[in-house]
């Protein structure tokens, strides 16, 4: 195998399990990946792929080849890591991962002020739900909801949060009588997080045995939006319910502790400058607005 470069789309084909897939990974187009295994298998005399309706999967060949990249792949993982470890400026590029959420509550304007004090870091902002791998520097920074970090990644507790339940004004007038007395049996519609549970949470059934789903959602802005439009009760963290002017807490539930936010990197880029500047910069700044976080 002469070209090294052919093992990168061995790999993509085989962790993507068809040539759509690998290629949108890769970035280039169906045609390129199907043509570069092709010619590869035909330049090794021998099929690294078997063809199957339900996708790609490799041959006793073909894993060899896929075990082999997989090696590679992590050697030059691991020798950018240990380069960029070693840079000790205050410049370069910085990618910062987190949920569009927090890149629009306090994350862009930590960022901005980051950018004014060092205008020569390049900042770069990835907004994603799902977790996007450090250890595949697909970002060199992420910032996390979570109360168990993941143990192979340095960080920072950024700060501690709580969440409480929320309901529109108009949503309070109308259901005023049944709310005003405790274990009311009324009906009394309930929005629901589904990675919290799709079931009214206990504590709002305990105080109103009544209350039932009228929407489940799976996006904490689309929650809010819904609590907002007058669908029901809805819990959500405190720096989202608080500061909307259309919103109110439900009266008699108590905030209850949420998630904690931390600021993670790798600890091998723990010591470069602009990567451990801006772990202490973002820390600080969101200790500094607990206040929000906590509901205060």
């Amino acid at each position: 195998m002469s070209n090294w470069d052919d093992l990168k789309f061995v790999l993509a084909v085989a962790k993507a399990g068809g040539l759509a897939k690998a290629a949108r990974s890769l970035d280039v187009t169906h045609s390129t990946v199907s043509r570069r295994l092709s010619a590869l298998e035909e330049r090794m005399g021998t099929r690294l792929f078997e063809r199957l309706p339900e996708g790609l999967t490799p041959t006793a060949a073909g894993e060899e080849a896929v075990t082999a990249a997989k090696r590679m792949e992590a050697e030059v993982l691991a020798l950018d890591t240990r380069i960029a470890g070693q840079d000790a400026e205050l410049e370069g590029p910085l990618r910062v991962t987190a949920a569009q959420l927090l890149f629009e509550v306090q994350l862009a304007e930590i960022m901005q002020k980051f950018a004014m004090r060092h205008p020569r870091i390049e900042l770069e902002m990835i907004a994603a739900n799902e977790h996007l791998s450090l250890h595949r520097r697909e970002a060199d920074v992420a910032i996390r909801v979570t109360d168990n970090p993941d143990e192979s990644l340095f960080g920072r507790q950024a700060c501690g949060q709580r969440r409480a339940f929320y309901m529109s004004r108009d949503f309070g007038r109308t259901f005023r009588e049944t709310m005003s007395v405790s274990h009311d049996a009324g009906p009394l519609a309930c929005v629901t997080f589904k990675w919290w549970g799709k079931g009214v949470p206990k504590e709002l059934r305990a105080r109103y045995p009544g209350a039932f789903v009228s929407l489940v959602s799976d996006d904490m802005i689309a929650k809010r939006a819904a609590v907002r439009a007058g669908m029901g009760i809805g819990r959500l963290p405190c720096f989202l319910g608080d500061p909307d002017p259309d919103l109110i807490r439900v009266p008699g539930l108590e905030p209850t502790r949420y998630l904690d936010i931390w600021a993670l990197t790798l600890p091998e880029l723990k010591n470069v400058a602009r990567i451990r500047t801006f772990l202490r910069f973002a820390a600080d700044a969101y200790k500094a607005n607990s206040g929000l976080y906590m509901g205060d």
